[in-house]
C-alpha cells in the first residue's frame, strides 16, 4: 500500500472519530432541547462511527499495515431546534460523502482497487443517511411542530449489527 493511501485512511479514521463525538455533541444538544428519542439517535449513530472507525482499522491491518491516529479537536454545537441538529448532522454526513467519493477516486488514481472497492461500502451508507436524514427533516417541518411521534420513532433506533459494520469485506446491507 503507498504511504498516501495509507494517510488517507488514517486521516479517515480521524473524521470518523470527530463524527463519533459531534454525534455525542448532538445527542446532548438534544437532550437540553427535550428530544430523548433523537438523542437515543445519535448516541446510536455514534456507536456506528465508532464501528466504522473498527473498519478502517480491520483493514488497514488486514493490509499488513499499521495506523497512527493523530490528535484532533471536538467541535461544539448550540442549537435551537431540533431541525438545525439535523441539518448540522446532514452537513457532516454530506461532507463524508465527498470525502469518501475523493478518497475513491484517489485510490483509484494510485490503481489500488481494492481500497477503492473498500470506500464503496461508505458511500453507500453515507448516501443512505442523507436520504434518511433529509426525510426526517421533512416530516419535522410538516408536523406543525408536533414533534412527538417523530421523537419517538428516532428513540425506536436499533444498534448496528458489529459484524457486518466491522469486517473491512463484508457488503452492505
Amino acid at each position: 500500500m503507498k504511504q498516501e493511501i495509507k494517510n488517507d485512511l488514517e486521516l479517515y479514521i480521524v473524521e470518523h472519530a470527530k463524527m463519533q463525538y459531534c454525534c455525542f455533541d448532538l445527542s446532548k444538544e438534544c437532550m437540553r432541547l427535550g428530544y430523548n428519542g433523537f438523542a437515543h439517535f445519535f448516541q446510536v449513530q455514534a456507536q456506528d462511527e465508532f464501528l466504522h472507525q473498527r473498519r478502517i482499522m480491520s483493514y488497514l491491518l488486514n493490509r499488513d499495515q499499521e495506523f497512527v491516529i493523530s490528535p484532533f479537536k471536538i467541535e461544539k454545537n448550540s442549537c435551537d431546534s431540533i431541525i438545525q441538529i439535523l441539518e448540522i448532522y446532514k452537513k457532516h454526513r454530506e461532507y463524508f460523502a465527498k470525502l469518501t467519493e475523493d478518497l475513491y477516486k484517489k485510490a483509484s488514481e494510485h490503481s489500488d482497487y481494492i481500497t477503492a472497492k473498500f470506500y464503496d461500502w461508505f458511500l453507500i451508507d453515507f448516501y443512505e443517511e442523507i436520504s434518511e436524514t433529509k426525510d426526517i427533516i421533512d416530516g419535522l417541518k410538516l408536523s406543525n411542530n408536533d414533534h412527538y411521534i417523530l421523537d419517538k420513532e428516532a428513540g425506536k433506533r436499533v444498534s448496528p449489527e458489529t459484524e457486518p459494520v466491522v469486517d473491512p469485506f463484508a457488503p452492505h446491507k
